[in-house]
């Protein structure tokens, strides 16, 4: 019955507004089935008698939706033939599990009648609605997509999961040839609703977007250091393509690591949304160094490290840390997806481990707000639940994905005696440092940083945490959340140390995507000068990726651009014999 209501809905919709402005306008999408997540589809249009800068396409799903609040946008100036009233585009689409559907709005003029909105090319020029094109889907839309792997605590082990469309048995099937999937592990499956948000734009039924099933599943009985292939699926949803990823290294040996904050995604459309431009080369960069082989990884072979024979093929065993501000999504739901299929070639081969930022967690009425906090509805009304349904952190108590391991959040109460202090200050004192000589903390705000803007939350954070990470001896923290990059010195109370091996160096690494960038231009009447302790600082987008073995570590940090090392840092720990 529903659908019967949406098809004479959308024939009755056309016939009122074809006639507005050009009463032959058409458009067309094909192909009407794509195979698979990314595939292109095309879109062309013909019969527009008077085109304008501000004609568009507007994107949706499920066809349903409505017409003024598409996902996305694209311009029919586009098209180099867009003047001669006819066009082609092609984008590709992900799959998310529904149907897309593309509309036709033009310039609006006196005459015209239907659905009207402000054009998004131009808030004082209204465009109005001429045309519905043909449904577009996928050949199996609940496939399992979206990979992403995770640590557990045990190194013989690794996380996966992934969305699909179906509830049933998620199961992954593994092993050390891609011919030989040969171990076989199950898992479970979650998902969430909108009436778990906080706030809007999350809890409206106009932007939220059904998540799909969450499927979770731990692969066992793994030889660390090693390459293992996968598929991924159930027998409702079908199986995925083969991947593959290299496990744990072994306790007490060397870690490679890249780390990042402040990423998000940049659509093929224009939309209203936070859209991040460099996030797509932050993550084709990335991707190049965690899947090039010791053979050939430039990284190793700057430091001199060698393989054993059997690994010259393969890649070093890489990690991702990103400290976060993820997606971005604020609320807009199918950002989530688009997302993850953005670092799917990322997450899909390295464990990818995150931690919460102030655009998954900050909503008004959280249980933690200061008065000296510039907390506010920073995740759009998520209040963490899309965050910490579709991401498993193996983490303490029901604080899973909160902190964890070597990561704290500096969203969520640290003050001294808090639940989380106290879990940091027993995790930092459980060190062995005759087995573990390297100790990083990583928190999306940051402890340190020239930027100003808020800077009695640094100091608080400083005030009761500082103490903690000096006493037990930390060597590297890593924060987020300002959107540049700055190495400080080693620091004890805002005070250089003589050697950078004497006390934490706080590194901003927040430079991933995000455009917001700092005023640090000299041009700029904002302009804030830098402090003696901040030894290199910089907007350049990028990465940071860093080395360590029982005696040393070397960190760099990469710019976007032809991949230029920009900073560098050696340690040698005290611990080493």
């Amino acid at each position: 019955m529903s659908l019967s209501l949406c098809l004479v809905f959308f024939v009755l919709l056309s016939n009122s507004v074809w006639t507005v402005r050009s009463e032959d306008a058409i458009l067309k999408a094909y192909p009407e089935v794509l195979a698979v997540s990314n595939d292109l589809v095309t879109i062309t249009w013909n019969g527009v008698d008077t085109p304008t800068i501000y004609d568009t396409i507007a994107i949706y799903y499920p066809p349903s939706s409505d017409v003024t609040l598409p996902i996305g946008f694209i311009p029919l100036s586009t098209s180099s033939t867009y003047k001669q009233g006819y066009g082609t585009v092609s984008i590709p689409l992900v799959n998310v599990r529904d149907t897309y559907i593309f509309r036709l709005w033009l310039k609006s003029t006196e005459a015209s009648t239907g659905p009207a909105m402000p054009s998004p090319l131009s808030g004082n020029v209204n465009i109005t609605l001429v045309a519905n094109s043909n449904n577009v889907t996928f050949e199996n839309p609940n496939a399992p997509e979206k990979p992403y792997l995770a640590f557990t605590n045990s190194t013989t082990e690794m996380r996966l999961k992934w969305i699909s469309g179906c509830s049933d048995v998620p199961i992954v099937n593994y092993g050390l040839s891609s011919n030989n999937l040969n171990m076989v592990a199950k898992g479970t499956v979650g998902t969430y609703s909108m009436n778990q948000m906080c706030n809007g734009p999350a809890n409206d039924p106009n932007y939220f977007r059904d998540p799909g099933f969450i499927q979770d599943v731990v692969m066992v009985g793994l030889t660390e250091s090693t390459q293992y292939f996968y598929n991924f699926g159930s027998e409702q949803s079908g199986f995925s393509d083969i991947y593959s990823f290299v496990s744990a290294p072994k306790p007490s040996t060397e870690a490679f690591i890249v780390a990042f904050g402040d990423l998000g995604m940049q659509p093929p459309f224009e939309c209203n949304c936070e859209m991040m431009p460099p996030a797509y080369l932050t993550v084709k960069n990335i991707e190049t160094t965690i899947s090039q082989p010791w053979s050939q990884n430039s990284f190793v072979k700057k430091l001199g490290l060698k393989s054993s024979n059997s690994q010259v093929d393969t890649p070093p065993a890489w990690s991702v840390l990103h400290i976060g501000d993820i997606s971005y999504a604020r609320g807009l739901a199918f950002i989530w997806d688009w997302y993850q299929e953005s670092i799917k070639n990322i997450a899909s081969r390295a464990p990818y481990m995150v931690s919460i930022g102030n655009h998954e967690y900050d909503y008004t009425k959280q249980p933690f707000y200061p008065s000296w906090s510039d907390y506010g509805g920073d995740s759009g009304g998520e209040c963490g639940v899309p965050f910490n349904n579709r991401y498993h952190m193996t983490g303490y108590g029901e604080a899973t994905n909160l902190w964890y391991s070597y990561e704290m959040s500096g969203e969520h109460d640290f003050l001294i005696g808090s639940e989380q202090y106290l879990w940091l200050e027993q995790d930092l004192k459980s060190v062995d440092r005759s087995r573990t000589p390297w100790v990083i903390l990583s928190g999306h705000r940051p402890m340190y940083c020239s930027q100003s803007g808020e800077a009695e939350m640094f100091a608080h954070l400083r005030d009761n945490l500082e103490p903690l990470l000096i006493e037990n001896d930390v060597n590297l923290c890593f924060w987020a959340h300002e959107h540049v990059y700055e190495r400080m010195c080693a620091l004890i109370n805002g005070t250089c140390q003589e050697s950078d091996n004497d006390a934490p160096v706080h590194i901003v690494i927040g430079m991933a995507g995000n455009t917001d960038q700092s005023a640090w231009d000299s041009t700029s009447p904002n302009h804030e000068p830098q402090p003696d302790y901040s030894m290199f600082r910089a907007i350049n987008y990028g990465y940071t990726r860093f080395y360590a073995n029982m005696t040393d570590l070397y960190f760099e940090y990469v710019g976007n651009q032809r991949n230029q090392v920009h900073d560098n840092l050696w340690l040698h720990s005290k611990y080493s014999n």
